[in-house]
Order: structure tokens, then C-alpha cells, then sequence
């Protein structure tokens, strides 16, 4: 009894994969559906330290009169009398130094998070004769 099922299995499948005859018609209908998803985690932990030094210096320096120096005489034989009492005489200076510092710190963190999705549907039909 097994060896007749058997039979009648092998005999049924040679006549279903049996290959296309000459003016045979055929249908193929073919369905495909896909999807999917994707996930992203994104991180940002971001640390950014500055530092400007800068020294400068500056000098000025400065001499200047005032009043005026008289003379008398010193002519025909007479001696010559020079008067500074209007004749001061001025010198001038500074200076400065300095040092100017300056640090930045900057941080910047956090996450970017993001999702997408898909989904594709497509339908094929083709019929002819072989």
C-alpha cells in the first residue's frame, strides 16, 4: 500500500514539473512586501578649553623748558649777566606694564536620536504562451 502512494506522489509531481509544451500558456503572479526600521543613537560629549596670555609694556619720556634766559651786558668791556630766574627745566616719564590673561572653556553634550522607517510593496504579473 505505501509503494501506490508513493507511485501516485512521483507520478503527480513529474506531471506538475513537467516541462512546458510547445503553444502551453502560462500566469505568473508574483507578490513582494518588505520593511524595516532603523535606529540611531548618537552621543556628543565635546570639550573645548582656551587660554590667551599676552604681556605689553610701554615707556614715555619727555624733557621740555620754560621761562626764558636774559642777558645784560657783555658789550664795550661790561661783563655779561645771565638771569635763569624765568628758566625751569622739565623731564617727564612713564611707564606701563601689564599682563592680560584670559581661559575659555566650552562644553557641548548631549544625543541626536533618530528613526526611519520603510516599506515596499510590489505586485509583478506576466502571462504569455511558450
Amino acid at each position: 500500500m505505501k509503494n501506490i502512494k508513493v507511485l501516485g506522489l512521483a507520478i503527480a509531481a513529474s506531471i506538475i514539473a513537467a516541462p512546458a509544451f510547445a503553444g502551453e500558456t502560462y500566469v505568473r503572479n508574483e507578490s513582494i512586501k518588505s520593511w524595516g526600521n532603523t535606529h540611531t543613537n548618537l552621543r556628543i560629549d565635546s570639550d573645548t578649553h582656551s587660554t590667551r596670555n599676552e604681556a605689553y609694556g610701554s615707556f614715555a619720556y619727555k624733557e621740555y623748558t620754560d621761562g626764558d634766559v636774559t642777558q645784560q651786558g657783555g658789550y664795550w668791556g661790561k661783563p655779561l649777566t645771565v638771569s635763569y630766574d624765568d628758566y625751569s627745566e622739565h623731564t617727564a616719564g612713564s611707564l606701563l606694564v601689564g599682563k592680560f590673561t584670559e581661559t575659555i572653556k566650552t562644553k557641548v553634550g548631549g544625543h541626536i536620536n533618530s528613526y526611519s522607517e520603510f516599506k515596499s510593496n510590489a505586485h509583478e504579473t506576466s502571462a504569455g504562451v511558450r
